[in-house]
């Protein structure tokens, strides 16, 4: 979640502004004082010095005061005391250079503290007079500075320049202890040099406006840190997490540990989801430069979430929400983000927790970009700045419409799909594979954009495609809405023409994939089986048949060419059954029965149809072809054989008629010879 630096920056530039009417005191007469605004010069030179052994940050700040105001013959004008803004947070004041002067704050507030300096002196026109200035910025406390630090770790320090309006060549110089890594946040400095012990010393150069310059530098070393375990309950489940600050700051520990305990209850019962980390997650404090000027980044891989050590409660809830929102569960940076954002001001609403939500503004929107356009999250630090804050903005807004619509009953079971990689397509309820318990389809890796389009709509009925189109989609990728819709339009037709048979998975992960065009050949593939399929039912049923459940198996299994073919060869032994049925032949004719003899086509024909049930086309086409050759031949079968039978017996006869005449003459011989 990104600092909101700007808004800081912002807030100080109001408090330098205030200068403008403070360095006017003691002239008489007082309209004339009034009336002059650059009357009384201010012109500095600032020096800051960190302290971390003392968590301040000494400022010392050479004035030197001109009086401008002319003198007249009969008058003689003089200052006697000048006003000076400082930052806010501070204390110690104290003034020398000349004998009397003395100083105290007359007025403080959360832009600045107003200093009344007492000069010492009635200083005369073109009179200068040199003070020394110095006071102490606190970063420890219930008064510090919130901007401000001086720790071991960490040092970082708003710098202003000090001047009266209008006055120029005023300078400011930052002086860091030797070992320190140096950073300008924001602001410009002109030298960036080394000091005597060999510290970074940065300085301006007089400056021709100080009272609109301002800089913020931090600087860095190995910080030490302080580790404690934390065990949060949370619904039916202990969350486990471990907090390390650092040891200078006590106070954010245990700050942190009551946003938490608070917290993440809160968000396990508004998220509906358990909390999908068993080891520990640590929370770490940290500096927001380190992640590219961000309060919080959540890295899930190391089970880490860096919190800034200035970030306000809600930052914290933020990042907490990331325990659930991050690239485990949704695929897309604005989904992620704009959930995390939703639970967590919704959360810290609940809970009273302060933060600021990013809202989205006219000028954002002016500069608005689709959300998938928005760079990945590891991109960030260099992105542009608009870009990050309409991005912030418009995920949180798009979240918030997507829960209006959706519910958030329907939102928990979203996020319980995308945990358990479920997809969206489920074959309907009393399909093949789809009775009640059985396991659901899963995906591979999270849903993105896509995924989470087809999860919202699945879980509610709802349509989110006006949603996308305004918010999420590139240009180029307006176009898949339009071939998902003719698509999902062919998947219910192709659902209602299958009846209780389920589509191929294979269907489903294509659109679950948005393959569109794979989709629709399966599809067109499925629907020439089923059509095959409704053909051979009305068949079967006018014979009586019932088709086996080897082709539904094919179907289901994705194997629509092996279903295609078997659905064919079982409508060529349908026709093989229904010709032996049509050659039947009463068994009346004396030839019929002769022909028939040592067949029976009647149990040929009862073999085929049970060959046929069992999925066994090939049988069932051989048994009905025999029944068929055994009816349709069986009179000509008759005659052949009875012929056969006949020509036999004339032969018997012819054989005995020559024998008989042979005997005959034999026996003739022999009475002959005798």
């Amino acid at each position: 979640m990104r600092a909101h630096i700007g808004a800081v920056r912002l807030a100080l530039a109001g408090a330098i502004a205030w200068t403008g009417f403070a360095p006017v005191a003691g002239l008489v007469p007082v309209e004339e004082v009034r009336a002059a605004a650059t009357d009384l010069t201010l012109v500095t030179e600032a020096t800051y010095t960190p302290d971390p052994d003392a968590h301040l940050i000494h400022v010392s700040v050479a004035i030197t005061a001109t009086n401008r105001v002319p003198e007249s013959r009969t008058r003689t004008f003089y200052f006697d005391s000048a006003y000076l803004v400082v930052q806010p947070g501070t204390t110690g004041f104290k003034v020398g250079g000349v004998k009397g002067a003395a100083v105290r704050a007359v007025k403080t507030s959360k832009d600045g503290t107003l200093l009344r300096i007492a000069l010492g002196t009635r200083l005369l026109f073109g009179k200068s007079a040199a003070y020394l200035l110095t006071f102490d910025i606190l970063t420890t406390g219930k008064n510090a500075n919130t901007q401000a630090r001086a720790a071991s770790g960490l040092i970082t320090i708003p710098v202003w320049a000090y001047a009266s309006t209008g006055a120029r060549g005023s300078s400011a110089t930052v002086s860091f202890p030797l070992g320190w890594d140096v950073t300008v946040e924001s602001g410009s400095f002109e030298r960036h040099g080394l000091g005597e012990d060999g510290g970074v010393t940065l300085s301006t150069g007089p400056l021709a406006s100080p009272l609109t310059w301002f800089a913020y530098v931090s600087a860095q070393q190995a910080a030490v840190y302080a580790s404690a375990p934390l065990v949060i309950p949370a619904g039916d489940q202990q969350i486990n997490l471990r907090l390390r600050s650092w040891v200078d700051d006590p106070a954010w520990a245990p700050r942190t540990q009551d946003v938490l305990v608070r917290a993440l209850p809160a968000l396990r019962a508004a998220i509906g989801i358990p909390w999908p980390h068993q080891d520990p997650t640590t929370i770490t404090e940290s500096v927001s430069r380190a992640a590219g000027g961000y309060a919080g980044v959540f890295d899930p891989a190391g089970l880490e979430i860096s919190v800034a050590y200035w970030a306000a409660p809600l930052v914290t809830v933020h990042e907490a929400a990331h325990g659930w929102f991050h690239g485990s569960l949704l695929g897309d940076r604005w989904a992620i983000e704009g959930f995390a954002s939703l639970y967590a001001t919704r959360v810290a609403g609940v809970l009273g927790l302060k933060g600021t939500a990013p809202a989205l503004t006219d000028k954002m929107a002016a500069d608005a970009i689709p959300l998938n356009a928005w760079p990945h999250a590891a991109n960030a630090p260099a992105a542009d700045p608009a870009q990050e804050a309409y991005g912030y903005a418009a995920s949180l807004e798009l979240a918030t419409l997507i829960a209006e619509r959706a519910g958030d009953a329907a939102l928990t079971r979203v996020w319980a799909d995308a945990a358990a990689g479920v997809g969206a397509y489920q074959p309907p309820a009393g399909a093949s594979g789809a009775a009640a318990g059985a396991t659901p389809e899963g995906v591979a890796g999270a849903p993105d954009w896509r995924g989470l389009l087809d999860l919202l709509e699945m879980e509610t009925g709802r349509d989110f495609t006006d949603l996308w189109r305004t918010w999420v989609l590139r240009p180029d990728e307006r176009s898949q809405l339009d071939e998902r819709a003719i698509a999902q339009a062919a998947y219910a037709q192709t659902l209602a023409v299958a009846d209780e048979w389920a589509l191929p998975r294979q269907v489903r992960d294509a659109l679950r994939a948005w393959r569109f065009d794979a989709a629709q050949r399966l599809m067109a593939d499925a629907r020439t089986v089923i059509a095959q399929r409704n053909a051979l039912e009305s068949t079967a049923e006018q014979q009586g048949l019932t088709l086996p459940g080897d082709m539904r198996r094919l179907f289901e299994t994705g194997s629509l060419v092996d279903a295609s073919a078997m659905a064919e060869q079982l409508r060529a032994a349908m026709v093989a059954l229904a010709t032996a049925e049509a050659a039947r032949t009463p068994d009346n004719d004396p030839l019929v029965r002769v022909g028939m003899v040592g067949a029976d086509p009647e149990a040929d024909l009862v073999a085929a149809r049970t060959a046929f049930e069992s999925g066994d086309a090939t049988g069932a086409i051989a048994a009905a072809d025999r029944a068929f050759v055994a009816w349709s031949g069986a009179w000509h079968e008759g005659r052949r054989r009875l012929l056969i039978v006949l020509g036999s017996l004339a032969a018997v006869l012819l054989l005995a008629s020559t024998v008989g005449r042979l005997a005959r003459r034999a026996r003739h011989a022999v009475v002959g010879a005798a």
